[in-house]
């Protein structure tokens, strides 16, 4: 049972084991809480610090032995299910909220350090500045970013793009609080936190993807900016917007940027369509100069 005090149920997660069926559910206040479908036992309860942010989002490992829980300040925490004790905390260097986080289904192999073979657990973020990242939690490393790119930045070389546009995201280290810890941030930092610093109002949404050795790795990711792009991880060449283009708008460009020798940073440019008065009679695309046209097809708010 959810208690009135604890807000919505933000996030449901299902996972069987050899003697147990197991609903888990995060509600906003940051409880995580459990129920076994074949004995209505609660087999672990967990409970996040209030001045670390309401609850986002939640994921559970694919070993069901781990969960990861995203704040609305930021924060990134890593608990192990088997001893109800949070191991890792984080702090995503754009300091704004986190609206989605998904699990990254993955094959692991023994050394290299390339996301088809970097260590558990991944997870996708989505952040402000229409920002997509993979990171491992257990050690805080981010090993790809999608980024899309404001359209004031269309025609900038990427030399010449500002440096927080052609740097990767980090995760800044906390020390795991203990449950007589006193409170973490004074109300005037925990205020401060509360304020979204980017000057950019896009948010990731939506995220699902996949890692995989064999198959594709993609992840597809819906905005604030009503897009939904498909990322191929591998290759810039091969991402597109599935959705969201206005009518006559061309496609984005997709490009990548190498990092330490990888492929780390993804970004997407959208060219802004020119006025009409701008735009000579020739280059007006036919379909544009046949009178009235029906509306598009596509949706016409944010994706959630």
């Amino acid at each position: 049972r959810v208690f009135h005090g604890e807000g919505e149920v933000l996030a449901v997660s299902h996972f069987n084991t050899q003697s147990a069926s197991i609903i888990t559910y995060a509600t906003q206040r940051g409880n995580i809480h459990s129920l076994d479908l074949r004995s209505t036992r609660h087999p672990f309860a967990l409970s996040l610090s209030p001045d670390l942010g309401y609850l986002t989002d939640m994921q559970v490992g694919d070993d069901h032995n781990w969960v990861v829980v995203s704040t609305s300040r930021g924060f990134l925490s890593l608990w192990d299910i088997r001893f109800q004790t949070m191991v890792k905390l984080w702090r995503h260097s754009r300091n704004s909220t986190i609206k989605r986080i998904a699990n990254a289904s993955v094959n692991y192999s023994n050394g290299g350090r390339n996301i088809n073979e970097a260590s558990r657990p991944l997870i996708f973020v989505g952040s402000s500045n229409n920002e997509a990242s993979l990171f491992d939690i257990s050690a805080g490393d981010c090993l790809q970013c999608y980024r899309v790119l404001d359209p004031s930045l269309s025609f900038i070389d990427q030399a010449a793009l500002p440096f927080e546009h052609r740097s990767v995201p980090h995760l800044e280290s906390f020390d795991v609080p203990s449950p007589r810890s006193p409170r973490r941030f004074s109300l005037g930092g925990a205020l401060e936190m509360s304020v979204t610093k980017s000057s950019n109002k896009d948010f990731v949404n939506a995220l699902v993807g996949s890692i995989s050795r064999d198959g594709p790795s993609y992840l597809i990711a819906g905005s604030s900016d009503r897009m939904i792009r498909y990322w191929d991880l591998n290759s810039a060449s091969k991402c597109f917007c599935l959705s969201g283009l206005g009518r006559g708008q061309a496609p984005p460009n997709f490009e990548q940027i190498n990092h330490d020798g990888i492929f780390q940073l993804f970004l997407c440019r959208h060219r802004p369509l020119p006025p009409a008065r701008m735009t000579e009679s020739g280059n007006v695309p036919l379909r544009n100069r046949q009178g009235i046209a029906r509306s598009d097809n596509g949706h016409s708010d944010e994706i959630l």
